[in-house]
Order: structure tokens, then C-alpha cells, then sequence
């Protein structure tokens, strides 16, 4: 008897919290978020990106992010570093979430990091009966016009995306620098997933 009375105040105190919780979820209306680039330790390096609405339908983001972690799919073992920083208008959106809606951006990115050249990449040595890795180096800055859509709502938030620019600098070996593609001399490319928490 006592334990089913405990039973019934355990599940009203659950329920009492869940509903709490939902309607001040219902009321957020975040203009902050964190987010990560979704997959992008499979290619070698973790990003985070944070977001602030700045004004109405505008916000800016930043990206730092750190080359040399995660599955190295490529297998050039790259170290290194990147730097996004983007501006966003939200061209379309719910009024009730300041950061959700189709936009367009105006982004620059840029990455420095060293990899394992393909071309030279086993030397044989008969004096140290080791293999040689020549080391190559890549430093590239892009500015790239994007677009995409972003759902902001309770505490998720979901961003995806694709632009394309101009970029110029150091290529890599694989064209790909840990954020775009280079293409075609000075085309550069992005597409993404992003998700993360808003608050």
C-alpha cells in the first residue's frame, strides 16, 4: 500500500516536470546556438560553429576548427587548423524562431594544415630500413556565397547547406580542404549538415 502511494506521487512529480519543461520549451525562442559539422570527423576534423542573431532575420556565425582528428578517410594524416566566418540573412522565416528559415550567406573560409604527399610518399632507406613520408602543406582562403535552410526550435537545431566561390592559395594534393572543395583552378564548393543546441 505505502509503496503504490509513493508509486502514484513518483509519477505525478514525472509528469508535473515533463509538462514544465515542455511549456517552457514551447516559449524559447533561442537566438545563441553551438553547433557541429555533421560527419566531419569521418574526413579528418572536428568543427563547431557558433551562431547570434544580430538584428532581425540577420545573424553571424563563426567556425573554428581543429584538422587531425577523427577517421582519416583520405589517409594523409593531415595537422592543421580552420577559420569560418559567415553573415547570414534569413530571407524566409517563422517569426516565432529568429533563427529558423531558407538564408543566404556570405562566407570566408580558410584552413592551413600539413598532409602526407601521395606522389612521394615511400622512400626506401637501406640505412634505416624505414619508409620516408614527405610532408606537404596546404593553406587556402575561399569567399563563398551560400544557402540553405535552418530549423531552430526548443533547444535543436538542424542546418544544412551548400555555396559555392573563389578560393586561392596553397592547394592540397586531394583538393580538399577540411570545409570545401577546390575545382576548376579557383571554384571552390561547400555542402554540409550542421547540428547542435540553441539557447
Amino acid at each position: 500500500m505505502i509503496f503504490s502511494v509513493q508509486k502514484k506521487y513518483i509519477i505525478a512529480l514525472l509528469c508535473g516536470i515533463i509538462l514544465s519543461f515542455s511549456a517552457y520549451s514551447i516559449e524559447r525562442n533561442p537566438k545563441n546556438n553551438f553547433k557541429t559539422t555533421f560527419l566531419s570527423l569521418y574526413t579528418g576534423s572536428a568543427k563547431l560553429t557558433y551562431e547570434r542573431a544580430l538584428f532581425n532575420k540577420q545573424s553571424i556565425e563563426i567556425t573554428v576548427g581543429y584538422i587531425g582528428v577523427g577517421y582519416d578517410s583520405f589517409k594523409i594524416q593531415p595537422k592543421g587548423g580552420l577559420f569560418r566566418l559567415a553573415y547570414k540573412f534569413i530571407i524566409s522565416n517563422n517569426a516565432n524562431n529568429t533563427l529558423t528559415g531558407f538564408y543566404l550567406k556570405p562566407e570566408f573560409a580558410y584552413s592551413d594544415f600539413g598532409y602526407n604527399c601521395e606522389d612521394q610518399k615511400y622512400i626506401y632507406s637501406k640505412y634505416s630500413k624505414k619508409d620516408f613520408i614527405t610532408r606537404g602543406r596546404s593553406c587556402m582562403g575561399t569567399l563563398m556565397m551560400c544557402t540553405g535552410y535552418q530549423w531552430a526550435k526548443n533547444i535543436l537545431v538542424f542546418d544544412v547547406f551548400a555555396g559555392a566561390g573563389l578560393g586561392k592559395g596553397n592547394d592540397a594534393e586531394i583538393q580538399y580542404h577540411h570545409g570545401f572543395i577546390k575545382r576548376l583552378n579557383y571554384i571552390t564548393f561547400t555542402f554540409g549538415l550542421k547540428i547542435g543546441l540553441g539557447f
